[in-house]
């Protein structure tokens, strides 16, 4: 199989989350991405949560979803995720046959070949399973359902206060850093994930968080939901062991150099 992207070319990628996750987190989409050019990119997605009859609108509402998650949306997303589809695609290990398995997200690709319409499947699911996690956070993003990530850490020491701002951008691929509401300094992008694994590793409590900026001695987190999680009040261990609280504490330390 030729595996250069086609351009122009139609690509139709199905996934489906692994059996074993449960509901509401369970769910299926279908992603047309139509490659016009080098610098038109065209999406027509829609995704569909499973087994919400499993569960009444309070739970949902409790674990974070609404009974409309489902979503449809179609339009133009930015020219970088031409590259960014590129880059997997000819990259990726394929094979002909269907393999699945409860423990795995199933993927499968369909595309031009010969003039009819072949079906592949990434053999690295995992990777897989993340690009299109950031591809669809694009989308969202484009399509006005969600903003930009965003995320403030406060540290006041009594004496001083140091605000680091992080602002990432899924739709173009971009993240920033400002200290102190000071020029902007691009991050990789690679940092965002290890920035994200760290920080929501630890447990947050919104009971304990406060709906207006804290001015007392201590270190604080907010990321858009408009509440203030203080470390050790809000932010919490997960287990007895675990030093998640200091590994954020050094994360932020050495951002803020």
């Amino acid at each position: 199989m030729d595996k250069n992207l086609q351009i122009p070319g139609q690509y139709i990628i199905r996934f489906q989350t692994a059996t074993v996750v449960p509901a509401p987190y369970a769910h299926f989409y279908t992603l047309q991405v139509d490659i016009e050019s080098e610098n038109d990119i065209m999406v027509d997605f829609g995704i569909t949560y499973t087994d919400r009859e499993e569960l009444d609108e309070d739970d949902l509402l409790d674990e974070g979803f609404s009974p409309d998650d489902d979503y449809q949306w179609n339009g133009s997303v930015p020219t970088i995720w031409v590259d960014e589809f590129r880059e997997i695609l000819e990259s990726s290990k394929t094979i002909r046959r269907r393999e699945e398995s409860e423990f795995e997200d199933f993927v499968e690709v369909e595309l031009e070949e010969n003039g009819k319409r072949v079906t592949i499947y990434p053999v690295d699911k995992e990777r897989w399973s993340y690009f299109l996690q950031e591809f669809i956070q694009a989308i969202f993003e484009t399509g006005g359902r969600e903003n930009p990530f965003e995320l403030t850490y406060v540290d006041n020491d009594g004496d001083k206060e140091t605000v680091i701002d992080l602002k990432a951008s899924f739709a173009k691929k971009t993240f920033t850093l400002s200290k102190n509401k000071s020029a902007l300094r691009n991050l990789d992008w690679t940092q965002l994930q290890k920035i994200m694994d760290t920080v929501y590793k630890a447990e947050f409590v919104p009971d304990n968080a406060s709906d207006s900026k804290p001015s007392k001695k201590g270190k604080y987190i907010t990321a858009g939901d408009g509440l203030w999680y203080q470390l050790g009040v809000a932010v919490l261990e997960t287990t007895s062991k675990s030093k998640d609280l200091a590994k954020i504490e050094s994360l932020f330390n050495t951002l803020a150099k």
